[in-house]
């Protein structure tokens, strides 16, 4: 058999086809063997045992019952080679083996023993004591109308957390609290607001579960918490009545597989937090318990307390069970083995023992970890956010560098300003962000740094604080150096610094956000530090930027060891990390030589990182089960096809009127350099791309949506400062649709840069747009104005105004100037006081117009749009 998981399944010798046939005497069962033989065992039911059972339910029970009871279930397996079972348990304990025990019962009431409580003969020990062995329950036959936990999940994870106290008060809040927490230190998405149902009936639960269906986000896991009840012979839950004032409804375990089995295609997971919800009723039940009928139903796993729960041990069950599903990333096995350790040491009643699992068994030999909660490990071309640091691995040297000499800086008072420079490609932002931060920012409770990394020194910064070059980088500088601001110690870290050359055209803007960098890095004695991140070939331009009044410029500081990290391409040892670490972590392997596959053909590729990350991505959408396939590597054509194979496909699917608009719109996001392989991505605000007709604006969202959906472009900001750019160079560099809409409009990209730039030198310094520039921008407005900004529109449509006022004006007062010239020559001097009155008004006139002209030009140079 195999070391990591037995099974016991049972058969009645007699009324084999049905599993209810219980008759309460002894009577004799068949316990299959590995090749397919039976063993018969005999169990005694008898009215001692149903006392011993009994008295499992009481508060103040007899310890000496348990151990019986435990005894007992030993002594009838026996016969049927238990003792190769025990030292199967024994070699697993000995080699700390994980190994999940499956009872699995052709006979009802099998279920209502608690084998928690089997003891081994050699320790006397129960098996629900064991810190290696956990139990699970299977229906014979069993199918999961919801995808297998190790199955490819196609939505998100959501959980719902539902609870009644109609029977007597329960634990919501503080329970409530506890799961809020663990999604809060896992960042998952859960919402107080619209994840949590109170005072729960079955239409209301029914419905909100419905509502999540049809919003797209349907439930995964629900947590149900109420109080146990029971009607007859039957056990089940308590939920408010269906009106207010009505007395508490008795769901019985018919009534909730109603409720739920509508619902079985993607509930993953229901942890019944009731009384009793895993006890079956009376012997013979043929609806059995509420756990075990909607394992029945279809629902993929579900767990439930045989016994009565006690309130403390209901709190150390969810405590355990979110953060080790959530925070640790375990399989929810080894999260319910963790949580019946705690009960055990809480010392509270049969908690420990009172914990059921149920759950199908997969059909392959090897026991699988269940997942009910899904996590993306792999960020495609999108940089690692502090959130994920769990998942980031591979620069551990330079985080210890970029740790250390951050503390140093700090600890001997100078300018704490490090700049992370590294070619495109090689994780620059992910290293800040997901390393560095969690690294060195405290925060409060037990969070992702801490499962990630064990550092030994404590956090140097209360917060961090991240932004992009820019006019509301510096309104934040501002506000940290206001006299009155009370700024705890802050990490702030500017990602993309090469922005301030690429995408900043002001150079007073530059040299003005700079300064305000250097002077919060000087203020590390307060414990406030700078971590720029820039690309390698532009660390030289900092030589162009001043920090203060002594001539210090940035690349003194950038080139200073003690101010620097340089990320250099990975290493094939640590490539290896960045694929296999987070799938250790998440319970997935890769398919046999497809590692060395993957190593290969990214060997020695410059900026390979990023495609890396895109392909294991697409692996991990496309998995079978938990193991990435060499099938899934070859449809997504390996790390050199992956991105190109999906943008194309992305782009394919739009429809033509969409096609048309990211045609236009992809190009816009891309900044020419002279030399193509130099162009970058650049950073717009959506104001400037999206559609002036109304008609076109649904289609520009559309398209945005599908865009940011698959990873290609990244939104971010609100309002006004929304803004739109390519994920990743790579996409530049790598999808030759994109460059072959760039070099067809290469032409046209370098005309509206050009517009731009004398939008921005209006806007910085009242730079007025005239003559030969003057008609450049018209030309460029006439054949592409809808893809001018806004702004630039404007522009050019006010200096043309201008213009045509200037030659108005112009007209007038050489017209008016010819006639006052041509009445002082011609007319004698001698003429009547009415002529020489009209030759004034003349000459007023021209002083006029010039005066006009004047005071237009000045206040046009003065108006400056934001």
């Amino acid at each position: 058999m195999e070391r990591n998981q037995l099974v016991l399944e049972f058969a009645r010798a007699s009324h084999a086809g049905n599993p209810f046939a219980f008759q309460f005497a002894s009577q004799e069962y068949l316990l299959r063997e590995e090749g397919g033989s039976f063993q018969a065992i005999t169990i005694a039911w008898e009215q001692a045992l149903l006392e011993d059972l009994a008295s499992l339910q009481a508060p103040h029970r007899d310890p000496a019952v348990q151990q019986r009871i435990g005894e007992n279930l030993r002594r009838w397996l026996e016969p049927a080679g238990w003792p190769e079972y025990e030292r199967a348990i024994l070699a697993a304990r000995d080699s700390d083996t994980f190994m999940v025990l499956t009872i699995r019962a052709a006979a009802a009431e099998l279920y209502a023993l608690p084998w928690e409580l089997l003891t081994l003969r050699a320790t006397g020990q129960h098996l629900g004591e064991l810190p290696h062995l956990l139990l699970r329950y299977e229906w014979p036959q069993h199918h999961s109308a919801a995808p297998s936990l190790t199955s490819p999940q196609t939505t998100a994870a959501r959980i719902l957390f539902a609870w009644s106290a109609a029977a007597a008060p329960v634990p919501a809040s503080e329970q409530l609290e506890l799961i809020a927490e663990s999604c809060t230190q896992a960042a998952f998405p859960f919402d107080c607001e619209h994840d949590v149902l109170s005072n729960t009936t079955c239409a209301r639960l029914a419905a909100k579960l419905a509502a999540a269906q049809q919003e797209g986000r349907p439930v995964t896991v629900l947590h149900l918490l109420c109080h146990g009840g029971a009607a007859g012979s039957t056990t089940g839950l308590v939920f408010d009545g269906a009106e207010a004032g009505d007395a508490p409804e008795f769901v019985d375990p018919g009534k909730l597989r109603q409720l739920l089995s509508p619902f079985a295609q993607t509930l993953q997971l229901v942890v019944l937090s009731a009384c009793a919800s895993g006890h079956a009723g009376t012997l013979g039940n043929q609806l059995g318990s509420a756990a075990q009928t909607l394992h029945r139903a279809g629902i993929a796993a579900v767990v439930a307390s045989r016994f009565p729960l006690s309130v403390a041990g209901s709190l150390q069950l969810v405590r355990t069970l979110y953060d080790a599903l959530l925070v640790q990333t375990t399989s929810l096995q080894r999260a319910l083995l963790t949580a019946r350790q705690h009960l055990a040491q809480q010392g509270t009643g049969l908690d420990w023992a009172s914990l059921q699992l149920y759950a199908a068994l997969p059909a392959a030999k090897r026991e699988p970890e269940l997942r009910p909660l899904t996590f993306r490990p792999f960020r495609g071309l999108l940089a690692f956010q502090p959130e994920h640091a769990r998942y980031f691995f591979g620069r551990e040297p330079e985080l210890e560098q970029g740790e250390q000499k951050l503390r140093a800086l700090i600890s001997t008072g100078q300018p704490a300003c490090l700049l992370v420079a590294g070619a495109s490609g090689t994780g620059k932002s992910s290293l800040a962000l997901a390393g560095l931060v969690p690294r060195l920012v405290s925060a409060t409770g037990k969070t992702l740094q801490q499962t990630a990394y064990a550092a030994a020194d404590k956090p140097l910064f209360q917060q961090h604080l991240y932004l992009r070059p820019g006019p509301e980088a510096l309104r934040q500088l501002e506000r940290l150096h206001a006299p009155d601001s009370q700024v705890p110690p802050t990490l702030l870290v500017m990602d993309q610094f090469e922005e301030v050359f690429t995408q900043l055209e002001s150079p007073a803007l530059r040299q003005q956000l700079v300064q305000s960098l250097w002077l919060l890095a000087k203020r590390s004695h307060l414990g406030h530090a700078v971590l720029l991140t820039i690309r390698i070939d532009h660390v030289g331009r900092c030589g162009e930027l001043v920090l203060d009044d002594s001539g210090l410029r940035l690349d003194a500081v950038g080139f200073a060891e003690p101010h620097r990290v340089f990320v250099a391409q990975m290493s094939a040892a640590a490539l290896k990390a960045v694929i296999t670490e987070p799938m250790r972590l998440l319970g997935l392997t890769l398919e046999e030589g497809l590692l060395t596959r993957m190593l290969g053909e990214v060997a020695g590729e410059p900026g390979a990182l990023p495609l890396l990350e895109d392909t294991l991505d697409l692996l991990w959408q496309l998995r079978s089960g938990a193991v990435l396939t060499q099938a899934a590597y070859d449809e997504v054509g390996g790390v050199g096809g992956a991105l190109q194979r999906r943008a194309d496909s992305v782009f394919a699917a739009l429809p033509a009127a969409e096609k048309a608009i990211a045609r236009a719109l992809l190009p816009r996001l891309v900044k020419l350099a002279e030399d193509p392989a130099q162009s970058t991505r650049q950073r717009v605000r959506l104001s400037e791309l999206r559609p002036h007709k109304p008609s076109e604006q649904a289609a520009f969202e559309s398209v945005l949506h599908k865009l940011t959906a698959a990873r290609l472009l990244v939104c971010d900001g609100d309002g006004a400062l929304r803004a739109v750019e390519v994920a990743h160079e790579a996409l530049i560099r790598k999808w030759p649709q994109l460059q072959a809409w760039v070099q067809a409009d290469k032409q046209l990209l370098w005309e509206l840069a050009r517009v731009e730039e004398w939008l921005q030198a209006w806007r910085d310094y009242g730079t007025v747009l005239q003559g030969a520039q003057l008609t450049f921008a018209q030309q460029v407005a006439k054949k592409a104005n809808a893809s001018l900004s806004p702004a630039a529109q404007y522009m050019v449509r006010l200096f043309t105004l201008r213009a045509q006022r200037y030659r108005y004006v112009a007209v007038a007062t050489l017209v008016l100037a010819i006639l006052a010239l041509l009445f002082d020559a011609v007319l004698p001097s001698a003429l009547p006081q009415r002529a020489r009155v009209v030759q004034d008004v003349l000459i007023a006139g021209c002083l006029l117009g010039l005066l006009n002209f004047t005071t237009a030009h000045v206040s046009l140079r003065r108006w400056r749009p934001r």
